[in-house]
């Protein structure tokens, strides 16, 4: 991971609004693990609880360690594109970049 793991979570955790309490119920993990992740205090965090850290924060690990430069929202809208049949993300994608007729116009 090439970034701050705790810095990345207390961002994550304040953009949905989160107290570290209250992530720390939602991960089943200790409040004071929580705050000591963030402060930077553990070097090594195990991946099962990053996994749970995640997942109480509803995005995906691989999205946490793959793309640390994306905001909550933009991790949670590619959790949600993933879950897209080959038809629906069709259907997404025609809504988001319409193609244009031979004339110009949508």
């Amino acid at each position: 991971m090439n970034f701050n793991v705790g810095a990345r979570i207390k961002e994550l955790r304040m953009a949905k609004g989160l107290s570290t309490n209250k992530l720390s119920n939602l991960a089943g993990l200790s409040q004071s693990y929580v705050r000591n992740l963030e402060a930077g205090k553990y070097d090594n965090p195990t991946v099962d609880s990053l996994e749970l850290i995640c997942d109480a924060l509803g995005i995906t690990f691989e999205d946490f360690v793959n793309y640390g430069d994306l905001s909550l929202s933009q991790l949670k809208a590619m959790k949600v594109v993933r879950m897209l049949s080959d038809e629906q993300l069709e259907g997404f994608c025609q809504l988001v970049n319409p193609q244009k007729d031979p004339d110009g116009r949508p």
